[in-house]
């Protein structure tokens, strides 16, 4: 199963995006960094990913014309991480399969990404809030 431990993480924030990489690569993922949607989707379609975690505004492209793009040739499960709490139904509307708003705790994008690809829970770990300096 090709990207079964794999993630594509596009956030054109640098610490936010370390941040995530951090967390989840802590857990054995092999997490990709990508900062705009068109790195982010041509990643997608190198890595066959086994989820994608996207920005919504992003430099080049917005969100949904990420997702449109990758809808045209995958199916992976894409979350939605954004600042705009009144957009959740139109990125559902338009192929995302769950949204986070932004500030988001890391515990909780942990539990959820280890959910949805059904990993073992990772022990109770001290990690960063949003805004906390990166070790």
């Amino acid at each position: 199963m090709p990207g079964a431990r794999t993630l594509i993480v596009i956030e054109d924030d640098e610490d936010i995006g370390r941040l995530i990489q951090g967390v989840l690569g802590g857990t054995g993922l092999t997490v990709f960094l990508e900062r705009t949607g068109v790195g982010g989707v041509s990643a997608v379609n190198h890595h066959s990913p086994a989820a994608v975690l996207l920005d919504y505004g992003l430099p080049d492209i917005d969100g949904l014309e990420v997702i449109r793009r990758i809808r045209s040739f995958s199916d992976v499960y894409i979350l939605i991480l954004t600042g705009h709490v009144n957009m959740s139904g139109m990125l559902m509307t338009a192929g995302a399969d769950a949204v986070m708003t932004k500030p988001f705790r890391p515990k909780t994008l942990l539990a959820h990404i280890q959910e949805r690809l059904a990993l073992p829970a990772a022990q109770d770990q001290n990690l960063p809030e949003v805004g906390d300096p990166l070790p």
